[in-house]
């Protein structure tokens, strides 16, 4: 039953996103938030540059794994996974993950 309700929950407020894998990329629906941090720099200044440190939070469906190795696509940028986590196993499952800017295609 919280699967069910888990479902309902993506499919009201979620969005599409595309999940680039390694074998094919599969288009679903996961919420996809900004993480905001007060004491948090957006760029902070490195030998190269300023480089953004933006980190979004992703929310999806369990029955699409991610790993590191995933790419996230959301509103027409990439992103890559920094963390994810099967969470809530037995009782409502779903990925939980966080997200960094991907590498912009040139």
């Amino acid at each position: 039953m919280m699967e069910r309700l888990w479902e309902d929950i993506l499919d009201r407020f979620g969005e599409d996103v595309v999940l680039h894998g390694k074998e094919e990329d599969v288009v679903l629906r996961a919420i996809v938030q900004p993480v905001l941090d007060q004491g948090r720099e957006q760029e902070t200044a490195g030998p190269l540059g300023l480089g953004r440190q933006d980190r979004l939070r992703y929310l999806g469906p369990a029955a699409c794994p991610l790993d590191l190795d995933s790419v996230v696509e959301w509103r027409g940028k990439t992103h890559r996974v920094r963390s994810a986590h099967l969470a809530g196993t037995g009782i409502c499952p779903h990925w939980w993950a966080v997200l960094c800017p991907g590498e912009e295609a040139g």
